[in-house]
């Protein structure tokens, strides 16, 4: 069992009992450490709900590596992460699994100075910590 889905299950379950608890001290009177009891959890069945959500997650990728490591045409991971759906789908960083990046835009000069303003530009970005500049 991957450690995940283990902390998976046992999120869970601490759940399930923490709800069972707070039933049992809201019948004998004690709302108050009843709705504190009750109060966390939902965030351990957040905290299960993620780490099943990485369990599938790791799970895809090594059955994806497999395929490719065995020369098989593997269909990417969809999606790869967020931001795949903002990018129009396309690569949009390092650990994407949509294919190699593009190569970097080249960097263009934005200056608009005349030749004495770019001179004068360049002196002051020369020496930052001047004082002076």
């Amino acid at each position: 069992m991957n450690r995940d889905l283990a902390v998976a299950y046992t999120c869970c379950a601490i759940a399930a009992l923490e709800l069972a608890a707070a039933t049992w001290l809201a019948t004998a009177g004690h709302w108050w450490t009843s709705a504190l009891t009750a109060c966390t959890a939902p965030s351990l069945l957040l905290l299960g709900a993620l780490a099943r959500r990485a369990y599938r997650q790791a799970r895809a990728e090594a059955k994806r590596a497999e395929q490719l490591a065995r020369g098989e045409a593997a269909a990417p991971l969809v999606p790869c992460c967020s931001l795949w759906e903002r990018s129009d789908k396309e690569v949009h960083g390092p650990g994407c699994t949509r294919g190699v990046l593009p190569p970097p835009l080249p960097r263009r000069d934005t200056y608009s100075h005349d030749e004495p303003g770019r001179a004068a530009f360049e002196e002051i970005t020369r020496q930052p910590d001047d004082p002076t500049a």
